[in-house]
């Protein structure tokens, strides 16, 4: 059934308007989905008006979504309140990280500038020098000692280079070393074959210039000898032991130490250092330098030399050293010194420290050498010299213990002392002595009396047989005794002298008053380390360096010579039969030696010990070790 049909006229139409319909203004709505305009950096908003809690859909997404996703985020973040937030903090971070590094660089120059001043105490430099030599010159010569560098170890290889490019500084004549000419006022070089360019003529230049290149041309020898055989590798310029190379000439080398870099190749290397000659003979042909600087160099020279076994060419060099000394004598003084034997003439009047020096370092070399016959005269006629010195009209600087009401007022001055070298920059020290002047006796004199009389002492009791009776009158120390008296039993009697002589000496040294008490009472007073060592002069502390060196060396080699009697005496009563012959020693070889009461050796080794006991707190009370003295030492003939 069909539902009824409706007329369209059956109802009236709506007429039509005359005008169109009025909009009312509505703002447009903000639902909380939205954002403003004007609270976003991208003009266009990136975010789609999606209705609260609409799944995502990438079909209406706008065009601006499919950019780069990362500059999208980005614009999504970086509002204005967040812009103005990171600028703040920016410039914080910046201003505070800008603090911090000019902190750490003043900082940084503050310790610098310490560091060069401690060495600069340490070490003076010229001040005729430019500010670039003085540093090289005060830091290098800091690397030389272990206790100063910091490492405990000295990187030759680095120290020679600096040594090198501080020569170059000083040699050059638009830097460092204007005035400089050549030996013979030539334009040129001269050069000696084997060696290299021969000396300058610095006899222009002030005495601290010469002082500063003299110790630096010293300074480049002894890293030329500890960089004797070694290599560098041209590739990466780091300077190697031969040991390691690999090449034809080393079949088996030696692995590099753990975290060194690796081994070179034998065909990229050279020569790491210039030879220590080459230095040596620079300072010996050098016009400038002192006579008591050309002697050091002649005589380290010679050193060198000997160690390398070259002991005929280290003769040459210590007769070039008695040259030396004897060239710098007045005039009208002639025979000190044969030249043929090095004896020193028994008339001669004019005795200077620098032949002491150089017949010392002769008679050792012969005595190393095994040619006691040759250097027993030398060391008599040395001793005889050493005796008949002078005493020294100044007073040697001896410090005395001081009382007890005199504390305050060195602690006192001390620290007005230390105040003022803070403000105050030291002088330049004073040149040293040239050693061409009349030899005085005084502590250092006596100190080398007695290391004079332990050589003596050492070469008798090596000696295999009797000394001539020409030198008898000098070999025995007292004149007195007629007995003829056993080479060993003569070197024991030496050997005890100088330890006495050694030990009062010292004493003398911290209070001159002790020199006629007994040991025990002389070590009972000795004042405290802390003021015994205030104010010590540069001779204080060498006669005491010295003397201590003296005697503990003089001490080791008594406590050895004892040592070997003893166990002869001990063989003695097991082979009663073979009572008197000559038994080979430990370090001394052949000879006799008085047999004596039974027990005299035992005796004499408790006396030794209990003297070795004395000696051992006095120096730890001077503050050395026994190893430190006998290491200084070296010993003459090679047995100490």
């Amino acid at each position: 059934m069909h539902p009824p049909r409706i007329h369209p006229g059956a109802f009236p139409t709506i007429p039509k308007p005359s005008r169109p319909f009025r909009v009312l203004y509505r703002p447009n709505p903000r639902p909380f989905t939205q954002n403003s305009q004007l609270l976003l950096v991208y003009p266009t908003s990136p975010r789609p008006q999606l209705p609260f809690l609409h799944s995502p859909s990438n079909t209406f997404a706008p065009r601006i979504v499919t950019q780069n996703r990362f500059q999208l985020q980005l614009f999504r973040l970086l509002t204005t309140e967040r812009k103005t937030y990171i600028k703040e903090q920016a410039w914080v971070a910046a201003k505070y990280t800008a603090y911090a590094w000019t902190a750490i660089a003043l900082v940084a120059t503050m310790l610098f500038g310490i560091e060069n001043e401690r060495l600069e105490r340490k070490f003076p430099s010229p001040r005729e020098w430019s500010w670039v030599s003085r540093w090289l010159y005060r830091s290098t010569r800091g690397e030389e000692l272990p206790q100063t560098n910091g490492s405990g170890l000295v990187d030759w290889a680095k120290t020679g280079q600096d040594y090198r490019q501080l020569l170059e500084r000083l040699e050059d004549t638009k830097s460092d070393g204007k005035g400089l000419r050549p030996i013979l006022g030539v334009d040129g070089d001269i050069y000696m074959v084997g060696v290299g360019k021969s000396g300058f003529d610095i006899s222009s230049k002030s005495e601290p210039w010469r002082r500063g290149y003299y110790d630096c041309l010293m300074g480049a020898a002894r890293a030329a000898e500890h960089l004797d055989t070694w290599v560098r590798d041209t590739t990466r310029n780091v300077a190697f032991p031969p040991e390691v190379v690999i090449g034809p000439s080393n079949p088996y080398p030696k692995p590099v130490p753990y975290g060194a870099k690796t081994a070179p190749l034998e065909e990229n290397c050279e020569p790491a250092f210039e030879s220590p000659e080459h230095y040596y003979m620079k300072i010996l042909t050098t016009h400038g330098f002192s006579s008591r600087q050309r002697l050091e160099a002649a005589l380290a020279y010679a050193d060198w030399l000997e160690f390398k076994g070259l002991p005929s060419s280290a003769e040459d060099m210590y007769d070039w050293g008695l040259d030396i000394a004897m060239g710098a004598l007045p005039l009208g003084v002639n025979n000190v010194v044969d030249t043929k034997t090095g004896i020193i003439n028994q008339q001669a009047t004019y005795i200077t420290p620098n032949i002491l020096l150089a017949t010392t370092a002769l008679a050792r070399h012969h005595a190393q050498n095994q040619n006691l016959s040759t250097a027993l005269p030398i060391f008599l006629s040395i001793l005889r010299a050493q005796r008949n010195l002078a005493y020294s009209s100044s007073k040697f600087p001896i410090s005395a213990s001081p009382d007890s009401s005199d504390i305050e007022a060195s602690v006192l001055s001390l620290f007005v002392s230390f105040a003022r070298s803070l403000l105050i920059a030291p002088s330049y020290p004073d040149p040293p002595a040239s050693g061409d002047l009349l030899a005085t006796r005084n502590p250092i004199k006596i100190c080398e009396e007695a290391a004079t009389m332990a050589h003596i002492g050492e070469i008798l009791f090596a000696s295999p047989t009797v000394p001539s009776s020409t030198l008898a009158h000098l070999i025995n120390p007292s004149p007195s005794t007629t007995k003829a008296i056993s080479p060993r039993s003569s070197g024991l009697a030496w050997t005890r002298d100088s330890v006495a002589l050694a030990e009062q000496t010292l004493l003398s040294l911290f209070n001159p008053t002790l020199g006629a008490s007994s040991t025990a009472a002389r070590s009972s007073v000795l004042p405290p380390i802390a003021l015994r060592s205030q104010n010590l002069s540069h001779e204080t502390t060498t006669a005491r360096r010295r003397c201590t060196e003296c005697l503990l060396s003089s001490m080791q080699n008594w406590k050895l010579m004892v040592a070997q009697l003893r166990q002869q005496e001990a063989a003695r009563r097991e082979a009663p039969q073979s009572h008197g012959s000559a038994k080979q020693g430990w370090f001394w070889s052949g000879g006799s030696v008085d047999v004596g009461e039974e027990g005299r050796w035992d005796r004499e080794a408790d006396m030794v010990e209990a003297k070795s006991r004395e000696v051992s707190r006095l120096v730890r009370e001077e503050g050395w070790s026994a190893d430190e003295g006998i290491r200084g030492w070296g010993g003459v003939s090679g047995f100490a």
